[in-house]
């Protein structure tokens, strides 16, 4: 899920590439123009205090659960989440010894009643939920979530590394019903910039309803002119910072509502291509990630086959399909010849059986 990032936002990472948003002492435009791109997310996500660039959505999911742990300072250390929930938070828990209860949906997006039963039988200090899940492309229903969260005050963490930029656009088209932000009970964000943003990588951004929580990982550093350190990296790249803020200068919310928008219209179309090949089945995207199988092909055949012609699919091994994620730099022609090559691919497979 990544993209070929924007030459301006190339331009300003080597720019600032000697710098170090770990001391914002010594380079204090990285703090401003992390302020100025927060004051452009709130227009899009709500009030939210504070957030901190971080190198992905690993560590921003990293953090809010560490944040969210200090913060609760509970002996229950469990956190419940849908059992769509990404790789990172399984790794997270796993190294910070927090139990990860997980809800099955069968790659649906959760039920808030389910997930109150979760809350009141586990007691957990942390929700996640996620705003376009890895294998579908599914959103799960932040705001009725949210509502649970505050009730049984239990903090909710939203991973929207692949959806922060295109989950509100599609809601504000009425493309989607569901829609993403600082909702009541949300206390944090992951929004990846290095995905849909076209910041290179590491780009994201974790963002906090409050204060405390950025203070919850940040660290006292008696020899830096700061006197502290935020998160796990003591030194952080400034170009990060910078081709953020660039690429929000450039774009703002216009310009990703724009390219949601493109993205949006090119998924739909490869969906509506795929269904016209015989013995396909595809499931219709909720974002621009298209998941696809073979009635009678294994899927991990049919990968073998599309890796050999160049075309590199990850899986969705929970629904056994491949899915394709519609990433900015995708375009028609490139569909097309996708849709040309599977066909043979096909052909050639059921050739020999």
């Amino acid at each position: 899920m990544t993209t070929i990032p924007h030459p301006l936002a190339q331009y300003a990472y080597n720019l600032f590439i000697h710098t170090n948003y770990a001391d914002t002492r010594i380079f204090p435009v990285l703090k401003e123009f992390e302020e100025q791109v927060f004051n452009g997310l709130r227009e899009i996500y709500g009030f939210f205090e504070t957030g901190l660039v971080t190198s992905g959505g690993s560590e921003s999911n990293f953090l809010a659960i560490l944040a969210a742990y200090r913060l609760r300072n509970t002996s229950e250390k469990i956190v419940v989440a849908p059992d769509t929930v990404h790789v990172s938070v399984v790794k997270s828990c796993d190294i910070l010894s927090i139990k990860l209860v997980k809800i099955p949906v069968n790659s649906e997006p959760v039920d808030p009643l389910l997930v109150e039963d979760y809350v009141r039988k586990y007691k957990p200090f942390l929700i996640i939920v996620t705003a376009g899940t890895t294998e579908r492309g599914v959103v799960d229903p932040v705001k009725e979530v949210g509502e649970i969260a505050s009730m049984y005050n239990v903090f909710l963490h939203v991973d929207a590394a692949y959806g922060g930029l295109i989950v509100p656009f599609l809601y504000k088209r009425g493309l989607l019903k569901k829609n993403l932000g600082f909702f009541d009970g949300v206390s944090s964000i992951t929004v990846d910039f290095h995905k849909n943003g076209l910041t290179p990588i590491p780009s994201s951004l974790l963002l906090f309803r409050n204060s405390k929580f950025r203070e919850a990982v940040t660290f006292p550093n008696n020899y830096s002119l700061s006197g502290y350190t935020f998160g796990i990296l003591g030194t952080r790249p400034g170009g990060s910072v910078a081709s953020i803020w660039t690429m929000w200068m450039l774009y703002g919310s216009d310009g990703f509502e724009k390219q949601a928008l493109e993205m949006y219209e090119n998924a739909i179309y490869l969906y509506e291509e795929l269904s016209k090949l015989k013995d396909i089945i595809v499931y219709k995207p909720e974002l621009p990630i298209v998941v696809f199988k073979h009635k009678y092909i294994h899927y991990k055949s049919l990968l073998s086959k599309l890796l050999e012609k160049g075309f590199y699919l990850y899986t969705s091994p929970s629904l056994e399909a491949l899915r394709i994620v519609v990433m900015p730099h995708i375009k028609r022609e490139h569909l097309n010849r996708f849709i040309i090559v599977l066909r043979e691919v096909i052909e050639k497979i059921n050739e020999y059986e």
